[in-house]
C-alpha cells in the first residue's frame, strides 16, 4: 500500500512523539489519545507528553510471518508497555533485544524507529517503539 505525503504529514504527531490525553475528571491517560475519556466519558482532557516516561513490559509475542514490507524486521516482536507514572498501556513494537531476552516487568524506554520504506525513492516512515532501558554500566561495557 502506497501512502502519500499528506496523510502522513496529517499524522506526524503521533508518530514522532508519545502524546496521549489525560482526563481531567478522573485522572486516568489515555492512550492512543482521545477527546473523550474511555473510563468515564468526560470531554475535559489535556494532551500529555509520555516520552520521558520509563515502562514496564506487561507481555510481548513474536511474529515471524511478516507482510510484505516488513521482511527486514523479522522476527517482528510487539509489546504492550504501561508508562511508570502515568500508567498508561502502550502497543508497540520493541527493538534493539532478542525475543529470548525479555521478561516481564523488564524497564523500557520509547525511541524512534525506521519502520518502512517505500521503494528507494518513496516515504520512509518513522514511528515509536520501546527498547531494553540502557543503563550506565551497559554503556560502559564497550
Amino acid at each position: 500500500m502506497r501512502i502519500s505525503i499528506p496523510p502522513s504529514w496529517r499524522t506526524r504527531v503521533y508518530r514522532y512523539r508519545l502524546v496521549a490525553t489525560k482526563c481531567k475528571k478522573c485522572g486516568v491517560t489515555l492512550y492512543p489519545p482521545s477527546n473523550i475519556c474511555r473510563h468515564c466519558g468526560s470531554r475535559e482532557v489535556d494532551q500529555v507528553e509520555l516520552a520521558n516516561e520509563k515502562a514496564r513490559l506487561i507481555t510481548w509475542t513474536v511474529i515471524y510471518s511478516t507482510m510484505e514490507g516488513f521482511e527486514k524486521q523479522r522476527p517482528l516482536i510487539i509489546g504492550i508497555v504501561e508508562t511508570t507514572e502515568s500508567k498508561a498501556r502502550i502497543l508497540a513494537p520493541l527493538t534493539d533485544v532478542l525475543p529470548g531476552e525479555l521478561k516481564p516487568g523488564m524497564i523500557m524506554e520509547p525511541v524512534i524507529r525506521r519502520i518502512r520504506e517505500e521503494g528507494e525513492a518513496g516515504l520512509v516512515h518513522y514511528g515509536v517503539a520501546f527498547r531494553p532501558e540502557l543503563t550506565t554500566s551497559a554503556l560502559n561495557t564497550s
